[in-house]
């Protein structure tokens, strides 16, 4: 298992060295930031520069395969600018789950309203809905498919906790005691897969209704 802290940091060293002073950010996301990482898990790194070239793309993919387990490696990489003309519903979550290792994100962000974050809300259920409703027809691995929305569930459930809150609560384990009915029931069945992946794979329509329900719920809340 790779020891993220140790990693991040080489990494951070290579991208001043590479980029100087038109380095501005370098963080961490995804199951390494809420050390809910395993063995396969990808390392998501967070690279913003003053500004971003293919030259600069070039350089950064060097960089990045000289790292151990580089296979692992992705995440997001954008100039400044881009960065603050970004759709402002996602930048919510992005700094929320994003723990820096250089620089200041926050600084580099436009301003973030109530309506953004619902936004964000109403438009991840869309996309959790409409997901799940496609996979339910087209998949041709239902058990495989919905073990990934659940898991992409988590990120929705993180939202709308915050809304109905105002508390955001960064890992899975740290969530699920504080939900109840059918959403703590959809986080722990994607904490805990292997334990229903038999009778998930017996009736895989349960599970997709369970989801489509729950979603076109969210959808259904007023903003």
């Amino acid at each position: 298992m790779i020891q993220i802290d140790l990693w991040m940091n080489e990494l951070t060293r290579k991208l001043t060295e590479q980029f100087a002073d038109q380095l501005l950010f370098v963080g961490l996301q995804g199951s390494y930031q809420r050390n809910e990482a395993h063995e396969e898990s990808d390392i998501d790194a967070v690279v913003i520069l003053e500004t971003l070239s293919m030259r600069d793309i070039a350089l950064y993919r060097a960089l990045l395969q000289s790292m151990p387990e580089s296979e692992k490696a992705c995440g997001f990489i954008s100039g400044r600018q881009e960065l603050y003309n970004w759709a402002t519903h996602e930048l919510f979550q992005f700094e929320q789950d994003t723990h820096a290792y250089y620089g200041s994100l926050h600084e580099l962000l436009p301003p973030i309203d109530q309506m953004d974050i619902a936004r964000s809300a109403k438009i991840s259920a869309c996309n959790l809905y409409h997901a799940v409703c496609h996979a339910a027809i087209h998949d041709s691995d239902p058990a495989e498919a919905l073990k990934g929305l659940y898991k992409a569930a988590f990120f929705l459930l993180q939202i709308v906790y915050y809304r109905n809150t105002g508390d955001y609560i960064h890992t899975k384990r740290d969530l699920l005691p504080k939900l109840n009915g059918e959403e703590r029931e959809i986080l722990s069945l994607s904490m805990n897969w292997p334990m229903h992946a038999e009778q998930v794979r017996t009736n895989p329509d349960f599970y997709f209704d369970r989801l489509i329900q729950w979603s076109a719920a969210v959808l259904a809340t007023a903003f």
